[in-house]
Order: C-alpha cells, then structure tokens, then sequence
C-alpha cells in the first residue's frame, strides 16, 4: 500500500477504530469509513493529494475492512490442512517457530520445501548492535529478507526502522520508504524478523541490492515524561547501517502466471467481476472490477469495497493438500480493488477457491453459521 502521510493518517484512523470496535458489524465499518473521509477532507484542505482521492478514500476503507476484520481474519476459518513436510530449515530452523503467527508464513514454507531461497549470512556491527541478513526469497514482485538483529547484554533491543533498498549498483530507491514487515523474539537481546518489499515486475530484478537501517534499544533505568506527565520509556538508536548482498541470478526467472478467469457475481446488490490472478512464488495478486461496463461515482466504489471482503484463498494439490493463503494487503485501483495474498505458487495447486465474506449486512454470532455463508469463487 502506498504511504504519503494523507493515506498513513487514514489508516491510522481506521486502527484507532479497530482497537474501540472489536465486533463483527456493519456499523463498526460505517464508522471507520466516516471517520477516515473526515480525516481525509482535513487533510487536503489547501494541498494537493499525491494520489487520486478515490485512491485514498479505497485506501480507507480497506483499511477499515481489514483492521476491523483483524479478529475475523480466522472467523469461522479452520486451520490450514496442509501438513508442511518433515524438513529441517538448517541455518532457518530458528525462524520456523517464530514465524508462526506471520501472514507470510505460507509463503516462505513454500519457498524454502522447494528450494527458492538464497542463504545469505551476512553480518554489520555498530557498537552495540548487530544485524544479519540471513536468506532472502525474490521474484517479479517482491524481495523478501529474513534477518536477525542483536543487542549486547547492556541494552534490551527494541526494533529495526527506516528502513530503505536500493540497487546497490544505480542507488535507485527500491522501496520508497514502503518495506513492511514483521518480527519476533523470545529475549529481551535478539530480533528474528521478516522485511519484504514490493516490487515493479515490469523493471528488471537488480543484481545486487543494499539495505540501509537503524536499530533502536531501550535505555535501562532512564524514564521520560510525555506533555501529558505520563510515564515513557527512553529508546536509542544505532547509527544508520548498511548491507550489500548479490542476489541469485535464479530470482530473474520470470515464473509469474497470469489467470484471465473473468467471472461475475454478485454481492450486496452489486455486479463485481473477479478479472484477473497474478500468481508468482511470492505473491498471489487479486483484481476486482466492479460494475463493469459502466462508470461509477467514488461513493458507489467505496459502497462496492465495504461489502466486497475478500477472507482466504484455498489451494489444493494434486494429492489433496490444501493450503489457506491469507490476505495480506490490497490498494484502489481505477476500476475496482487489487487485494494481495500468501502463495503457494511453487507446490503446483491444482485447484484454487477465493472466499469472501458471503452476507455483507449480516451480524454472526456462530462461527459455523458465518462459515456456511461465505462465498466461494473458483479461480482454477
């Protein structure tokens, strides 16, 4: 998703929202959506938006349907059935557990039982922090790095932030500031973390890539004062560092397929068109075009994308595995919605049912029931 301040002060609405809401309701989305139009009319009073307002006011209310969808993301979902194989990760094995929670988890399994990663190992230390790049995973769309960021025992390490990559050749800016990312730690010194950034497919992978970063710490025993008088910790960060690594020349393969399926349906009184599927080993992209063939206004879009909520996409391979790919982000486009998903690109599904939310104007209270009325869309 993009992330001018406009769209950053949406989104932080729309979670703002999320954290009052914990429901499944349709007012808890009206509510959230009207909140971010308020924010998003005081924010471009005398500038000019980056990006169409259409583009921000869909940006709003996904974030609305994705935030207040948080405890639904699982709504009636079982766990996925596919069983990964009995493997050990070597050097990753570390990264396995902890992944466990992270929405690209399906992903990077797919990835590592089949080989496409790259072991990288490499390491940078300013004083008391360290930071290893210990894989990356890349194709048309994405860079995925799995590192590792350590503090000595002085200080508890706290994240990894400002991030930046660049093509270590050109120092063309990847990411614009847009790597998101994930991480964990079971102590109070070590991260084990996933950073990925999206890509332009139609621009050639580099050869070579440097990320440039901060770590931040907490400082023992220091205790400062917000203006309100409360009580907050004081962090530190490190001096910005930067590591450069070569990348596989296997990740220059195009392996991206494009699905043309083109079927209709229709949803809350609306005709949505389930055009096109980009699936690639990293990403499964989703795009909607809503009530094609004719010209909607950016009201009727954003009535569209409340009631168009995408849950899950499940696989199935030639054995009868079936693997959950969950949603992971999505952005506005001009005609409808493009929403990204996990992959399993690399274990060959043979088939493949979108899920959305079936009854847009319904309020659950039993999970099994929301689970019979979810809405089934077969994309191969």
């Amino acid at each position: 998703m993009t992330t001018n301040p406009e769209e950053k002060a949406l989104l932080a609405d729309a979670y703002q929202v999320k954290r009052e809401k914990q429901h499944w309701n349709p007012t808890d989305t009206t509510a959230a959506i009207q909140r971010g139009l308020a924010k998003g009319r005081t924010k471009r009073s005398g500038r000019t938006f980056r990006v169409k307002w259409i583009t921000a006011v869909l940006v709003t209310v996904l974030a609305a349907g994705w935030f207040l969808m948080g405890p639904l993301g699982n709504y009636g979902q079982q766990p996925a059935t596919y069983t990964e194989p009995v493997t050990h990760w070597g050097v990753l094995e570390p990264f396995r557990g902890r992944l466990t929670s992270d929405m690209e988890r399906t992903t990077i399994t797919s990835t590592l039982n089949n080989g496409y990663v790259q072991l990288v190992d490499q390491t940078v230390t300013s004083g008391i922090y360290q930071f290893t790049v210990n894989a990356v995973m890349a194709d048309e769309n994405r860079i995925t790095v799995l590192y590792t960021a350590r503090t000595d025992a002085s200080q508890e390490i706290y994240s990894i932030v400002n991030t930046k990559m660049t093509d270590a050749r050109t120092g063309y800016v990847l990411d614009n500031g847009n790597i998101g990312g994930v991480h964990f730690s079971n102590d109070k010194h070590t991260i084990y973390g996933r950073s990925t950034l999206e890509r332009n497919r139609n621009k050639p992978l580099p050869e070579q890539v440097n990320l440039q970063f901060q770590l931040s710490s907490v400082v023992p025993d220091v205790v400062e004062y917000s203006e309100n008088g409360e009580k907050e910790r004081k962090y530190q960060f490190s001096k910005k560092m930067n590591l450069s690594f070569a990348l596989d020349p296997k990740f220059s393969i195009p392996k991206t397929e494009i699905l043309n399926v083109n079927r209709t349906f229709t949803v809350g009184g609306y005709e949505v068109m389930l055009s096109e599927v980009e699936l690639s080993p990293l990403v499964t992209r989703v795009r909607f075009v809503f009530e094609p063939e004719q010209e909607i206004d950016y009201k009727t879009k954003l009535s569209i994308s409340e009631v168009v909520q995408p849950l899950e996409i499940v696989t199935t391979t030639k054995d009868g595995k079936q693997t959950i790919l969950s949603m992971v982000n999505g952005s506005g486009t001009e005609d409808g919605m493009m929403y990204s998903f996990s992959s399993n690109l690399l274990d060959n599904p043979k088939s493949m049912i979108l899920k959305l939310r079936g009854k847009p104007d319904k309020v659950y209270d039993d999970l099994q029931e929301a689970k019979n009325d979810e809405l089934g869309i077969k994309i191969k």
